[in-house]
């Protein structure tokens, strides 16, 4: 997440061996420094929620994981987010997958720190065909605002939640080890935050990735672009005792993120995962807290 974001995609490889651990740290250190080298950019996807929208659908029944998300937001908000989130992945019918994501997170800021659960996102995925070769899968969810939003009655970027209940559409199209995914997030209502009151737009996603496996590592690269349809709309900054609301200038602007990630199994029913992702192009609007400097996640996930 970025937003992000993410997928439970792991493979059941061999056994764990000292080369393999050297190969995987050094990976993670290298995509680390590339991270904080892009440090003067902004990237996004954190937790919108359109950004559990494609992927490769997984080969197991079931997965349970638990991550650990660190973000910075960039120089001019300089935001620290921290964040543990739980993910489930379930196969309800042998075409049918159940994905559940919720995240607790502590945000850090110049005017204050804030800690509690996030939004829920649920996201049912169902394959409508496959071959040899290709597949397709539809995926349809929602973002509910379980998430606090006036915690220390600080601005919607230090909140653990976005305070509305999202529509998320989707589809993903497999062709050997490539995919192609496109989403929509339809956001309905307005935060109740009592600083902002921010009304975000609509999100449009457009996804790309590739998957490599070598035993028995795992690795996959995306590109994501993310286009806020609407500008973001609050209470006008410069009348903060009226009821009047103003759209932000230029918060609708097109974001591309590169994202890879690791995955290396260390036994039959557990997985490694490190994500790592960094900024193409710019969004500096950053009123609903989703932008991102840099983002680093690693999880362990458990496979039934």
């Amino acid at each position: 997440m970025v937003d992000g974001i993410l997928h439970l995609d792991f493979p059941i490889f061999g056994r764990m061996e000292e080369p393999m651990i050297k190969l995987l740290f050094s990976m993670i250190a290298f995509g680390l420094s590339l991270s904080l080298l892009a440090g003067q950019t902004i990237a996004q996807c954190s937790d919108a929620g359109v950004c559990a929208i494609g992927g490769t659908p997984s080969p197991l029944r079931h997965q349970l994981s638990l991550n650990y998300v660190f973000g910075k937001s960039g120089k001019e908000d300089d935001l620290t987010f921290h964040s543990l989130r739980l993910e489930g992945d379930v196969e309800i019918l042998e075409q049918s997958r159940l994905y559940l994501s919720l995240p607790f997170s502590r945000q850090m800021g110049p005017i204050g720190t804030t800690a509690g659960i996030g939004d829920l996102t649920i996201m049912w995925h169902q394959r409508v065909f496959r071959n040899h070769h290709s597949a397709l899968d539809l995926q349809g969810g929602l973002k509910l605002k379980t998430g606090t939003v006036n915690e220390r009655n600080l601005p919607q970027a230090y909140q653990s939640g976005l305070g509305t209940n999202d529509l998320l559409l989707g589809a993903t199209y497999s062709i050997e080890n490539f995919s192609f995914s496109t989403g929509y997030q339809i956001v309905t209502g307005r935060s109740a935050n009592r600083v902002d009151r921010l009304k975000r737009g609509d999100d449009l996603l457009v996804r790309a990735a590739y998957t490599h496996k070598a035993h028995p590592l795992r690795a996959d690269a995306e590109v994501l672009a993310i286009k806020r349809i609407q500008e973001s709309n609050v209470l006008d900054p410069e009348n903060p005792r009226s009821t009047s609301f103003v759209d932000l200038p230029n918060s609708n602007q097109l974001q591309i993120n590169l994202l890879g990630r690791l995955t290396y199994a260390l036994s039959e029913s557990h997985a490694l995962q490190t994500t790592i992702a960094v900024p193409l192009r710019n969004r500096k609007i950053n009123v609903d807290g989703l932008t991102r400097s840099f983002t680093l996640s690693l999880g362990l996930a458990y496979l039934f």
